[in-house]
């Protein structure tokens, strides 16, 4: 699909009749190609009840005699009942039903709120293609919906349907069940599970609870993953095998102080028949009140055998004026095993930013030496602008 940039711009802002067309332009190029992109994102309260938002990005050529390419990313309107019990989106967007895996389509949404607390969910369209170029979709189609029952003013559960067709074959088909609670102010609990129709076991099942007290938040997660809930059926990666993870672990988050957050979660790992530990501390320190200026520190360790590695990070933000900001981040990377590609990967990025009204820009220059690469450098400019258009 592809839109020139002003005339959706138009399309966005000519209904415009109560509120402004709130629109924003980000122009980014890089030395990794060298490559260049912009971004176009605009939104608009309609009237009551509806609005409208757009993303559109254009990505500038790659190689020498390649023509540059955009895309839309999100064009929809969006529309509810005064009271909220009846609400729809049209257009291209990212659907989601509960559990079931998220999909980006071109098509329609609605929601309706029933009497005795049930939500009822549908979902009709066609997936985007995953690339710019205009490709045939015929019989690409998606389908599913979800139903809920809202308990009382904290939780709710839904069981949801959904199944995906690519050139008239079967990509994926899952049922799905969801739910979640608030066990009064200080704890959650949550659950979700997919099954996976089309491979014939379960795609997804994930389960957390937490709780929270004065500067100490716990939470207990786990969670099992098939590479079904991610592939289309008919991916080469799912013909080749669908490998299953799961993991278990716990998250602490403990505030030492008024402005300063300590971080811990402790996991264990299984991917097939390997096991390793994910290991991670981190420590933020917010130097105002509004946390503008900000310096970070973990240390993280992940297990596994000849992939398995260790590394440290440090970050720092510093807002030297209302207008001027200046951030540097650090990485080092120690892998279990040397393979001949260095017994260390670092990693770094130093940037400044200017922010004044509606003008924003931004400059970064990153350094690294990894598995991949003996050492590369790149660079990156950022240019922004927001506008108020109409009322």
């Amino acid at each position: 699909m592809r839109v020139s940039p002003a005339v959706l711009l138009v399309l966005v802002a000519a209904p415009a009749a109560a509120d402004p067309v709130r629109l924003r332009a980000d122009a980014l190029a890089t030395s990794a190609s060298p490559a260049g992109l912009l971004v176009l994102d605009a939104d608009n309260q309609l009237r009551e009840g509806l609005s409208a938002e757009a993303v559109v990005w254009v990505a500038g050529a790659r190689t020498p005699g390649e023509d540059a390419g955009g895309d839309v990313l999100v064009i929809a309107l969006k529309g509810q009942t005064r009271d909220g019990k009846i609400g729809g989106r049209l257009g291209r967007f990212v659907a989601t039903l509960g559990a079931i895996q998220p999909v980006h389509i071109d098509g329609a949404a609605a929601r309706v709120r029933l009497p005795a607390r049930f939500d009822v969910e549908a979902v009709v369209g066609s997936p985007v293609p995953p690339t710019v170029a205009n490709l045939s979709r015929s019989f690409d189609w998606m389908a599913g919906g979800r139903v809920a029952r809202r308990l009382g003013d904290m939780g709710a559960v839904g069981l949801a349907y959904a199944q995906r067709r690519d050139n008239g074959q079967l990509a994926f088909e899952e049922l799905a069940v969801d739910t979640g609670a608030g066990l009064g102010p200080k704890a959650d609990v949550g659950a979700r599970a997919a099954y996976d129709l089309a491979n014939d076991g379960l795609a997804e099942v994930s389960a957390s609870a937490s709780y929270r007290l004065s500067k100490l938040r716990t939470e207990i997660y786990g969670r099992h993953r098939s590479a079904s809930h991610l592939l289309p059926a008919n991916s080469l990666f799912s013909v080749l095998g669908d490998v299953p993870s799961q993991r278990a672990g716990a998250v602490l988050t403990w505030k030492a102080a008024p402005r300063l957050d300590v971080i811990g979660d402790v996991a264990g790992r299984r991917i097939d028949d390997a096991y390793g530990e994910e290991l991670r501390c981190q420590a933020r320190l917010r130097l105002d009140a509004r946390g503008k200026s900000m310096v970070s520190a973990e240390l993280r360790r992940t297990g596994g055998g000849e992939f398995g590695w260790t590394g440290a990070r440090a970050a720092g933000r510093i807002a030297v004026t209302r207008e001027v900001a200046v951030s540097s981040e650090l990485e080092l990377v120690i892998p279990d095993e040397d393979t001949g590609r260095g017994a260390i990967w670092p990693w770094g990025l130093v940037a400044a930013s200017w922010e004044r009204g509606a003008w924003q820009a931004a400059v970064a220059v990153e350094a690294s030496s990894s598995a991949d690469h003996r050492y590369r450098v790149d660079g990156l400019v950022q240019l922004a602008r927001r506008w108020s258009v109409g009322k």
